[in-house]
């Protein structure tokens, strides 16, 4: 349906105003309370599913991880946790003599394991602590002959106190300082979490006492490329763009490879320890320890874990927090960070998708406005934002494009509803009886042609009645003369209404039609002529068929083309859509004049000579027309049947010389 400008406006304007709406409430730093946050979650989840189905480059070239899983759980000799650290000293060596370019060890290795040695009677107690076992000294000593191994620590939170007393505690597990002279450096290994407990970001840098300590992550990557741990943080935050709100300053998103247990290769810890594996698969490379069997409570959920691991069944797969590290790490030296888009450049986004769903809305129904714009536009958002993750690496929130095109649709439709669609039900009430759907579907497509104001058209009127009527009515019980007169209303209505004219009045037997009127027709002459055969060709088959005795309908119809005003009149409380005028005037008296001429179908020059052909006219001469100074030269058609003779004088509608009030306008 073609709007108005205005319309058109209005619409656009809602989709402007849903799309920065919806940027505003999606918009993680916007104070929008519980619709916010729960926005915000479901932007997070949008991203996971974005990360998880991402195509996957393959396993690391540069990190290897020795996982402590299930299959080195049950290795009789690690059947029981917690392994000695013997066994640690082993692995390392092991890693070491295979040329592992740096080991990151991914367990706080905090305090002796002399367990039960006993303080000597002088000491305090409190202070003392024991001292190396057997398993740390070799431990201590792996880590002196490997020279490159990165041992964790971490710095924890603790709430502290109740109520108004309620306060938090910084604390640090630092490996035993033995361990940490011996190793090579430390690396945090703190995880941060989102609101919904999924690890899709890590940090550069934990503080301690004012102390920075890099995490394990950025202090690898340093060691890897030779770069300074804090020149190297400075310059993750700025490409990963940390400044983001949507960010902690200190992290960043890791891009993870792939689903679990595929972005790396894998060595069981037990083959680690029994050096039954291939030198090539550690040499040159970061290994990373830690733990992935369930038992050992490592596990957390990422975006990739809705992958579940590829090749078992399982849908849903956590990952073990020494993978993380390993992601996180990779991210870092293959410079691959997921950027957050500026909030301005998803807000543009979003108007400019809104305004534009607010134009499909607009121009077509509501109904149609779903499925040819707020489902294609919901499609194209889908996949411009996982193909901008995939290409770019560029997190274009999806959240804000469905809602900002969702509540346009919405607003729009709740206005048109209100307002245009409201109006075309009216055009619709108004005209469906009057017009063929074809001329209908013009006027809902063009509103403009039902304007009610008053406008000057040109068009060709039509009146019809039944000869000896009134007789019949006298003659007749009720009940038959509508059942008649509906037999005959019906084929005039459907006739005019097949040839496009509009039918405005029904005046007991009479029927008043225009052709050119609500919508232009340079034939209008013509079609009004071979709607007048029509009528008469159906309703000689109607008596053809009528039973004996039965009334014989006889039409009678005049026509008369000229200028006509069109326009809604009437009171205040009651309006009617009408033509007035002359040409009004003429076709009424033309068809009172054909019982006084013998004819059936009688028309004014003025419609004879608009006919391009087709039809045989007969010039019947000049007769003189009440309230026209000159006379009207008339024709009628020769193939149309006979009319009434002169001698007959009952006619629903007045004659030629009689007041023609009431004839000259109104509406159906």
């Amino acid at each position: 349906m073609r709007r108005s400008g205005a319309l058109y406006a209005v619409g656009l304007a809602i989709g402007l105003g849903a799309g920065l709406l919806a940027a505003w409430l999606c918009n993680p730093t916007a104070k929008t309370g519980l619709l916010g946050q729960s926005l915000y979650r479901a932007e997070l989840s949008l991203y996971d599913y974005r990360l998880a189905w991402a195509p996957s480059p393959g396993p690391s070239p540069d990190i290897v991880i020795v996982m402590m899983d299930e299959e080195s759980f049950s290795q009789p000799e690690l059947s029981i946790w917690p392994w000695p650290r013997g066994y640690h000293a082993r692995v390392m060596r092991n890693l070491a003599e295979a040329g592992a370019r740096l080991i990151g060890v991914d367990i706080i290795l905090a305090g002796t394991s002399s367990s039960d040695a006993e303080p000597p009677p002088d000491a305090d107690p409190f202070f003392w602590e024991p001292p190396l076992s057997e398993d740390d000294e070799e431990l201590a000593a792996a880590l002196r002959d490997a020279g490159n191994v990165v041992l964790a620590m971490e710095v924890a939170t603790e709430a502290v106190g109740e109520d108004e007393a309620a306060g938090e505690l910084t604390v640090a597990n630092f490996p035993h300082v033995e361990f940490e002279t011996a190793a090579l450096a430390l690396g945090a290994v703190n995880l941060p979490t989102d609101l919904d407990g999924t690890a899709r970001r890590y940090l550069t840098s934990v503080i301690h006492q004012d102390v920075p300590y890099p995490s394990m992550a950025v202090r690898l990557a340093a060691l890897y490329g030779g770069e300074d741990p804090a020149a190297l943080e400075a310059r993750v935050l700025a490409a990963a763009r940390s400044d983001h709100p949507a960010l902690p300053a200190t992290d960043f998103l890791v891009h993870y490879r792939g689903p679990v247990s595929r972005g790396f290769t894998r060595i069981p810890y037990h083959r680690a320890l029994s050096g039954d594996f291939d030198p090539a698969d550690v040499a040159g490379k970061i290994v990373l320890i830690g733990a992935g069997a369930r038992s050992l409570q490592d596990l957390y959920d990422t975006p990739v874990s809705l992958r579940g691991i590829p090749g078992t069944g399982q849908a849903v797969a956590q990952m073990p927090g020494v993978e993380i590290i390993a992601s996180a790490t990779d991210t870092i030296l293959g410079d691959g960070y997921i950027v957050p888009a500026p909030a301005s450049l998803f807000t543009v986004l979003t108007a400019l998708l809104s305004v534009l769903m607010g134009a499909v809305v607009v121009s077509v129904r509501p109904l149609k406005g779903l499925a040819l714009g707020w489902l294609p536009l919901v499609a194209l958002s889908v996949v411009l934002t996982f193909e901008i993750m995939w290409q770019y690496a560029l997190w274009l929130p999806l959240m804000p494009l469905l809602l900002g095109v969702t509540l346009t649709y919405v607003f729009d439709t709740v206005y048109l509803e209100l307002t245009a669609q409201r109006e075309e039900r009216r055009l619709r009430r108004m005209w469906s009886m009057r017009v063929s759907p074809e001329v209908l579907r013009v006027i809902l497509n063009n509103p403009e042609l039902a304007k009610v104001a008053g406008r000057h058209v040109v068009g060709t009127v039509f009146f019809s009645d039944l000869r000896e009527f009134t007789t019949f009515c006298h003659a007749s019980e009720p009940e038959e003369v509508v059942r008649q007169v509906n037999k005959y209303l019906t084929i005039a209505t459907e006739v005019i209404l097949d040839h496009g004219g509009t039918v405005h009045k029904f005046i007991g037997d009479g029927v008043m039609a225009v052709f050119g009127d609500p919508v232009h027709q340079d034939d209008h002459a013509a079609r009004a002529l071979a709607a007048s055969l029509d009528i008469q060709e159906r309703m000689a088959e109607l008596r053809a068929r009528a039973a004996e005795g039965e009334w014989q309908m006889i039409v009678r119809i005049g026509l008369h083309s000229g200028e006509l005003v069109a326009g809604d009149i009437g009171s205040e409380n009651m309006l009617e859509y009408t033509v007035m005028g002359e040409t009004v005037s003429i076709a009424s008296r033309l068809e009172g004049l054909n019982k006084d001429l013998g004819t059936s179908i009688l028309m004014s020059a003025d419609t004879a000579h608009m006919l391009d052909g087709g039809f045989t006219l007969q010039g019947l001469g000049e007769i003189e027309v009440r309230g026209r100074p000159e006379p009207l030269e008339v024709f009628t058609v020769e193939d149309a049947p006979p009319g009434a003779p002169a001698a007959d004088a009952e006619s629903a509608l007045p004659p030629a010389d009689d007041d023609d009030s009431g004839r000259d306008g109104g509406a159906p």
